[in-house]
């Protein structure tokens, strides 16, 4: 809670105790009436107005929050990360992977400097990304990737149980990542201040836990696929076709 705030309370209970006066009474016994007429509209006046300053300077906390560079910031490369998957199907293989290999390690620096703070509400926040739409994304991406969709992973908690690397996929860690970030931004566009900070918060919370470990196990798998695989040839061969 700001400074400001506490001693808000505090000099407010101590004010009311001396007057024997509950917030806004405007009556008191007939003795007490001249005493009461001369102090109770100062009383009454700090009182509103220092409610006022303290609801002020907890939504300016919101706002610096939500409109803060970093989280600026985050949200440009965040938008052009979904936009940029929205139309992935008019670009070769090559510049897939070539501009995810830029896109992905900018969207974790800037995740990364996102605030740690608490949310504002304890309601869930409504989710845009559908079941069909993660799935037409996955498909997209695993019929530009093909073959190379598939990588050995061993930061995965199944790891633990098994004495060999597991199988994942490439187009289902993109579209994981995509559903978090695309629910993000979504949120974001709604230009409600509350419901943006929380916004803000959730996503942090979902990279550290969760496609923040996916976003670093696929960006090796792409840097093998751009620099240990010869992409260059295979596009010719197939424009050959």
């Amino acid at each position: 809670m700001p400074l400001f705030c506490h001693i808000y309370d505090c000099v407010t209970a101590y004010i009311f105790k001396k007057m024997a006066l509950p917030p806004y009474q405007t009556t008191t016994k007939r003795e007490d009436t001249k005493k009461t007429n001369t102090i109770y509209p100062l009383l009454r006046y700090f009182f509103v107005t220092s409610r006022q300053i303290k609801n002020s300077t907890e939504m300016n906390a919101t706002e610096d929050i939500v409109f803060s560079r970093n989280t600026v910031e985050f949200v440009t490369v965040a938008a052009e990360f979904c936009a940029y998957l929205e139309r992935s199907n008019e670009h070769s293989r090559k510049e897939f992977v070539d501009t995810l290999l830029k896109l992905l390690p900018l969207l974790y620096i800037k995740a990364q400097m996102l605030p740690d703070e608490e949310r504002i509400s304890e309601d869930d926040l409504e989710d845009f990304v559908s079941e069909d739409s993660y799935e037409v994304m996955r498909m997209t991406i695993f019929d530009m990737l093909a073959d190379k969709d598939s990588y050995l992973d061993v930061f995965v908690n199944d790891m633990k149980y098994s004495d060999t690397p597991i199988t994942k996929s490439i187009s289902e860690d993109i579209a994981d990542i995509y559903q978090d970030i695309k629910n993000f931004v979504c949120l974001f566009q709604l230009g409600i201040n509350e419901t943006m900070h929380d916004a803000i918060i959730e996503c942090n919370e979902h990279f550290r836990q969760y496609w923040g470990q996916t976003l670093t196990n696929t960006l090796r798998a792409l840097h093998d696929i751009r620099y240990n695989t010869s992409l260059d040839d295979e596009e010719e061969e197939g424009n050959e076709l």
